[in-house]
């Protein structure tokens, strides 16, 4: 066999067996196969699993789970040992894991390599961020102080993942809310409740604070410039804020194939901007749906449209009879065929493009964008919880299933209406809050999404509301 010819195939023979080279996928399957369809290059994915009673991961009976859409072997476990693990994150450079653990002695942070092995313990207290040093190339981890007591941390510290001894202090002005803090590329902002429910941006270190509104999950990303989200009370949609203009448009995450307008949870953005993770549906009914948890939560990644109005796909990430939550995603950013920082405008056109999603997740329309008086009748109430079910939230309102008897003033022409109605203020249920079916009223109402004050509320609404606009009841406490 001529030199020249063997060494051409023993070069083909390298490039098939390490499936990434020259940018050639390699074989997968199952869920790894969609995954890497929607984001078109190599990609990571750690979750916690839970066995469908546990759906806010405070126990200890939880499995570090992870998904590598280039090796072939689907979801696996990465760390059997049953402990608590909370929010897991790949490194930047997506070799490693960084969590954190409660343990009776408090909390305290830990680092595993994306084969499980090597466990090392960092430091006490909880991994509220991973980061990159820009010019050196370090990896650092944002940590918080150990405590979960309301309001929050009060103060953030970072430090070098290979030399946790060494701590700078980044943040005390305020408490900071634990599952919310991401710090932006340059180091010099950070995405957080400050506490909850304020969610703002706070120039580092130990700047200014800027609130930008009500609702958890706060999340940053760098587009064409520096992008921010909220999550709001109905735990399905987000609101988008452009840091630069003050634009502001909403999206909804709950549109992925068979959620049907359920409650998602856990919402993150990846080290990609045009990508997120979500987990859910959570639809097993009752008076608050993320706590009724359920095996049927899966993890799920999304990629926004090039102007981050709407998700424009989904793939599943999970399917097993257990819980999987707290997803972190890693992207081999080099090789996607998405830019992260994709040409064109960011964000509806012209205000009147941008109307909020409503509790549905879906936008309500112009044409009923105005105050009414109605007379309907009770058809099916809303479950209302107890106020220990919502906590942290002090307050929550019911949306309820009305037929419509006659409109008094404005224009409706639906047959029914879903109506919001405050239940539960100041940690109390409200007389009269539990109604009867049948029972007649006269409202006067809103759009719901006209009134953005509401955003930060929990928003209790039954999964079958999809597609179907809100109101709120203006004339009620």
């Amino acid at each position: 066999m001529p030199r020249c010819f063997s060494f051409l195939l023993l070069s083909l023979l390298a490039a098939a067996c390490s499936g990434n080279a020259a940018g050639m996928a390699p074989a997968a399957h199952g869920a790894g196969a969609d995954v890497r369809a929607l984001t078109g290059t190599r990609t990571r994915v750690v979750w916690v699993q839970e066995d469908g009673t546990d759906p806010l991961a405070l126990g200890a009976n939880l499995a570090l789970m992870g998904l590598d859409t280039d090796d072939g072997r689907g979801e696996r476990t990465i760390r059997s040992e049953r402990r608590s693990y909370v929010k897991p994150m790949l490194t930047p450079s997506g070799d490693r894991i960084v969590f954190s653990s409660r343990t009776p002695e408090g909390a305290r942070m830990f680092a595993v390599n994306w084969d499980g092995s090597g466990l090392t313990p960092l430091a006490d207290g909880y991994a509220l961020a991973v980061w990159r040093h820009p010019a050196e190339g370090t990896e650092w981890v944002y940590a918080a102080a150990d405590t979960e007591k309301r309001p929050g941390p009060p103060s953030v510290s970072r430090f070098r993942i290979d030399k946790p001894q060494e701590r700078e202090l980044v943040w005390n002005k305020t408490p900071v809310s634990l599952d919310t803090f991401q710090v932006s590329a340059d180091g010099r902002r950070a995405a957080g409740l400050f506490p909850w429910p304020d969610a703002g941006i706070a120039d580092l270190p130990n700047g200014t604070l800027r609130k930008l509104g009500e609702g958890c999950w706060t999340a940053l990303a760098q587009a064409r410039g520096p992008l921010l989200w909220y999550f709001d009370g109905s735990h399905r949609n987000v609101t988008m804020v452009d840091l630069e203009t003050d634009k502001r448009w909403g999206v909804s995450l709950n549109r992925a194939p068979e959620f049907d307008g359920a409650e998602v949870f856990y919402p993150r953005w990846t080290n990609h901007s045009r990508f997120l993770a979500i987990s859910g549906p959570y639809n097993q009914g009752g008076s608050n749906q993320v706590r009724s948890g359920g095996d049927q939560v899966e993890v799920h990644v999304g990629r926004f449209s090039a102007d981050f109005t709407r998700v424009e796909a989904w793939a599943r990430v999970t399917n097993n009879a257990r819980g999987d939550l707290y997803a972190d995603v890693w992207i081999d950013r080099n090789r996607s065929p998405h830019a992260a920082r994709p040409d064109g405008p960011i964000g509806p056109a012209t205000a009147a493009e941008a109307p909020r999603p409503s509790g549905t997740g879906r936008a309500a329309t112009s044409a009923i964008a105005r105050r009414m008086v109605v007379d309907v009748q009770l058809s099916r109430p809303g479950p209302i919880p107890s106020p220990d079910a919502i906590l942290p939230y002090r307050h929550a309102l019911v949306v309820n299933d009305y037929e419509v008897v006659s409109v008094r003033e404005g224009t409706y022409g639906e047959q029914r209406m879903r109506i919001a109605q405050w239940a539960i203020r100041d940690g109390r249920v409200l007389n009269g809050a539990r109604k009867a079916a049948g029972t007649r009223y006269r409202l006067t109402v809103e759009p719901y999404d006209a009134h953005p004050e509401l955003e930060g509320e929990r928003l209790i609404i039954q999964n079958d509301a999809a597609g179907r606009p809100v109101f709120y009841d203006v004339g009620r406490p």
